[in-house]
């Protein structure tokens, strides 16, 4: 697997979120359900409510899990989270994507219009740590 490969996967994970910013942009309360990301030949995304194997797969807490649980060659999970940077604090969506060899942690700020509708920020890698990642994903399990 090249990594130009991989990273073609992180932007499609991107476009996947921004597709659904897109189409709830008019709406002031707009939080992004998990949503999972995968490749099998193409490109999908469902709900993570609808994957009941990769919700089995996350209760450990281990992103990395995913691929192999759902039967993908590679798979993000995009997460609606509040951030914390410094003593700031903002919602933002969090992008973790997995293959069997490489990982990618990306961030995108929740901003806002005038109007308080929601506006994704610019993505930029993250340095949010396998630890803060994995007790995440325990909270999001239950």
């Amino acid at each position: 697997m090249s990594a130009a490969g991989f990273e073609a996967f992180v932007l499609r994970g991107q476009s996947a979120v921004e597709r659904e910013a897109a189409a709830h942009a008019d709406d002031r309360w707009w939080i992004l359900e998990p949503l999972v990301v995968l490749e099998r030949g193409s490109v999908i995304s469902r709900p993570l409510e609808r994957m009941p194997a990769a919700q089995r797969a996350l209760r450990s807490g281990d992103v990395g899990a995913l691929p192999e649980a759902i039967g993908a060659r590679r798979a993000a999970l995009a997460l609606h989270v509040d951030l914390a940077e410094g003593d700031d604090v903002h919602a933002a969506i969090l992008l973790v994507v997995v293959s069997a060899m490489l990982r990618a942690v990306r961030v995108a700020s929740v901003e806002r219009t005038a109007l308080g509708t929601p506006r994704l920020g610019p993505w930029s890698p993250s340095d949010l740590g396998e630890d803060e990642i994995g007790a995440a994903l325990r909270r999001l399990a239950g």
